[in-house]
């Protein structure tokens, strides 16, 4: 079985620009509700993470700029370097991850980091495509003239 880096289309043969829109969007509205629900330093530091790297990719795919994506391919490296803390941080009960979640629960809490991460695997793979899809279409404009004095 081969997984693809890239794909062409986002599910369902739909845009990668709308997926990248929701995928924004989503991360904005569930970063939010997880601060109402379990507010602590862990998530509001995370909230002002997402948040402006969410901002950047609404942003850069509304204008289609590419630099604004990357920001949000940053935080997705973070997010994965992050994995690996957050699970030892629940099982052995240091740093906060477990509180994080909003639950005392190792099982629960394991279960919602590994949901996060494979949302982020999947979010990261379409704004990828999507940014490597803007790097195509900037290559491939003629270049501008200046005008000459």
């Amino acid at each position: 079985m081969k997984i693809d880096l890239t794909v062409e289309n986002g599910p369902c043969n739909t845009e990668l620009r709308s997926w990248c829109l929701g995928i924004a969007i989503y991360w904005l509205i569930s970063m939010t509700f997880s601060v109402l629900v379990a507010p602590n330093v862990l998530n509001f530091v995370g909230f002002a993470i997402v948040v402006v790297t969410n901002i950047c990719l609404l942003i850069g795919t509304l204008k289609e700029k590419r630099v604004l994506v990357i920001v949000w391919l940053i935080f997705a490296v973070i997010e994965a370097i992050n994995f690996p803390f957050a699970v030892l941080g629940v099982i052995f009960h240091y740093g906060g991850y477990r509180e994080a979640t909003g639950m005392n629960n190792i099982f629960g809490a394991l279960l919602i980091y590994i949901i996060t991460f494979l949302i982020i695997a999947f979010s990261a793979r379409i704004v990828y495509s999507f940014y490597l899809q803007l790097k195509n279409n900037e290559a491939s404009k003629p270049p501008r003239a200046l005008n000459v004095v």
